[in-house]
């Protein structure tokens, strides 16, 4: 008999698949000075342009002989170091200024929100790149560029939560309790809001790290020395037809921790929000129903049994 699947839990096949591919990922950044073969700028000419799983080098070796495996293992680290910076920023920025302007309302509020209005209208990356051109070129150039492109949207989606929150009956109390608009804000409400932002705060990991590597793969984000996922690819592209591989493995990086942490944040947000949670159907219940009666049923005619035994 074909088992029936259990519904409106949080850890369904796909967010299991996808934690385990994340904490592989992150592990392999943690440790990755520790796991990487060979120094990642490590220089040798006489291994050049070897081939992937040959003797050695299991992702081969670019142009000047450096470990494609080590640079890539490395590269995480930088792009899912980046990444959270990022995020940090849009959270430490966004998230007071929607807070306040939401609570207060009036002239300040509609002042903000026309400003990130104006923001949002610009396409996030074209905005990037006139910033990093305002800022220089370099890794905290794109950090800060992109931080600033996030943070409306972070900004607009805490206001929306304090607006509805704010009319809560616990806020009318700490009100007449004497307490200060700050510590209503950051220490009643804000605990409040906070797990509907979560997903939304995972999900920008994920385009952080696009946005980022796309940054690094035109030469205006992580500069040389140091190497992203957008710089290998930048570096793959221009060896391509001598070795595929120097492409697709730091794309394939980049597909997968991506779409593994769009899944995860859409597992977060289901269980969170119970508006999207799937109820297990009337047929199931009505199922289930019957065999708690009929275990019921067995229970009663074996307690009978034993009664009429000892009579």
């Amino acid at each position: 008999m074909k088992r029936q699947k259990k519904q409106g839990k949080f850890f369904t096949i796909p967010v299991i698949i996808a934690a385990v591919v994340l904490a592989v990922i992150v592990i392999s950044t943690i440790f990755a000075d520790f796991i990487a073969p060979y120094d990642p700028e490590a220089v040798d000419y006489n291994a050049s342009f070897v081939r992937a799983f040959s003797k050695g080098h299991i992702l081969g070796t670019d142009r000047i002989g450096r470990d494609l495996l080590s640079r890539l293992l490395c590269g995480a680290k930088i792009s899912i170091l980046n990444a959270f910076m990022i995020v940090g920023f849009e959270i430490l920025a966004g998230v007071p200024i929607g807070l306040i302007s939401g609570y207060y309302g009036g002239r300040i509020d509609n002042i903000i929100m026309r400003i990130w209005d104006m923001v949002c209208s610009l396409p996030s990356l074209l905005l990037a790149f006139v910033l990093v051109a305002a800022f220089g070129k370099g890794m905290w150039s794109g950090i800060i560029a992109l931080g600033i492109v996030y943070t409306p949207l972070t900004a607009k989606l805490a206001r929306s939560l304090i607006m509805t929150e704010k009319t809560q009956v616990y806020v009318e109390a700490a009100k007449s309790l004497g307490y200060t608009d700050f510590r209503i804000i950051f220490r009643h409400i804000l605990p409040n809001v906070i797990t509907t932002m979560i997903a939304q705060f995972t999900l920008d990991i994920g385009s952080a790290i696009t946005s980022m590597a796309t940054l690094s793969y035109l030469g205006i984000g992580v500069q040389p020395p140091l190497a992203d996922w957008g710089t290998l690819l930048k570096d793959g592209m221009s060896m391509l037809y001598m070795n595929p591989v120097l492409l697709i493995a730091p794309a394939l990086a980049v597909l997968i921790t991506t779409i593994a942490i769009n899944i995860f944040s859409d597992g977060i947000q289901t269980y969170i929000d119970p508006t999207q949670r799937k109820l297990p159907s009337f047929k199931s219940i009505y199922k289930k129903g019957e065999k708690e009666k009929k275990k019921l049923g067995k229970a009663v005619t074996l307690l009978k049994s034993r009664k009429e035994e000892c009579i």
